[in-house]
């Protein structure tokens, strides 16, 4: 085989120290690159699982403010006002109808919660972004909108991102917040539903 002066094969060009240069300047871009797609990845997951809890926790709530409300309209049913002269001493009728009240009043506390819990949460400081629905730049004609959309660099995205993903973290703290203080009342309700259900059934 042919060589070349130098001792090297024809037809390969040996390489140049800026060709190393190059190489190592194209890793460190693919490395910076690399860190940003993890961070933009790991944001997207972030606010999957905020969204998901949210919607369970709205959902559970839900149900639960539908149970209670059920509860309430039946305890005022059931509560007697005005009982029969020969039962007012009774200690059971008493107990009946302070069960009745308290469950209803406890119900209620529970149906308050769960429906600060499910309540749309609009936060009117820090709204000059582009995620929040009442932004100024959604306010703009669409054309302007695009155009402030495009001038708009990446930094800048991400960091509005991260914002909204803490912002979403603290609603899911007080939702579940909420939501805990809801079923605890509805529990001690519950408890005394099933009292003053007892005391009606004594003879």
């Amino acid at each position: 085989m042919k060589a070349q002066a130098n001792g090297g094969p024809i037809g390969r060009t040996p390489r140049r120290p800026q060709d190393f240069s190059r190489q190592g300047g194209d890793l460190e871009r693919f490395e910076i690159f690399e860190d940003e797609f993890l961070h933009e990845t790991f944001a997207d997951f972030e606010r999957a699982v905020l969204q998901d809890n949210i919607t369970l926790c709205d959902a559970k709530s839900g149900i639960l403010l539908t149970f209670t409300g059920a509860v309430v309209i039946f305890c005022l049913n059931g509560v007697n006002l005005a009982p029969e002269p020969h039962r007012i001493a009774d200690w059971a009728s008493l107990g009946e109808t302070v069960g009745y009240i308290g469950a209803a009043a406890s119900c209620l506390i529970s149906c308050a919660f769960s429906f600060a819990t499910i309540k749309p949460r609009i936060q009117r400081e820090h709204v000059d972004d582009h995620i929040f629905w009442e932004a100024p730049a959604f306010r703009l004609p669409v054309e302007s909108y695009i155009a402030r959309m495009h001038a708009m660099d990446l930094r800048s995205a991400h960091d509005e991102k991260l914002r909204h993903l803490h912002a979403l973290a603290g609603i899911c703290r007080t939702k579940y917040a909420h939501l805990g203080h809801a079923m605890n009342f509805a529990l001690a309700g519950f408890v005394l539903l099933v009292l003053a259900e007892l005391a009606r059934a004594l003879p």
